[in-house]
């Protein structure tokens, strides 16, 4: 039990380093293309993991199953996660 938990904060740290350089990558990648800290924010606030414009799509077109399995294959998302999601964008929660 302990060597896993020890194992999954390893792994933890090491995506959490691998974040903060992402991080640092964007915003040297927006100050070269003139973006401001707040056109970044508004950037980020739009970013949505998975939802693709596939799944957008679908969502506008009142097809939600499709676009909860579309979500489930893009993400790997659980079916509670997934209609969730979907759920949220629909209502336009996110």
């Amino acid at each position: 039990m302990f060597g896993r938990a020890r194992q999954l904060q390893t792994r933890v740290d090491q995506l959490a380093r691998e974040v903060r350089v992402l991080e640092d990558l964007v915003a040297r990648l927006a100050h070269r293309a003139g973006a401001g800290a707040a056109e970044l924010a508004q950037l980020r606030g739009q970013t949505q993991p998975g939802i693709t414009p596939e799944i957008r799509s679908l969502v506008v077109q009142g097809k939600h199953i499709p676009a909860i399995k579309a979500y489930r294959e893009a993400t790997g998302a659980g079916l509670k996660e997934a209609k969730d999601a979907i759920d949220a964008l629909r209502d336009g929660r996110t």
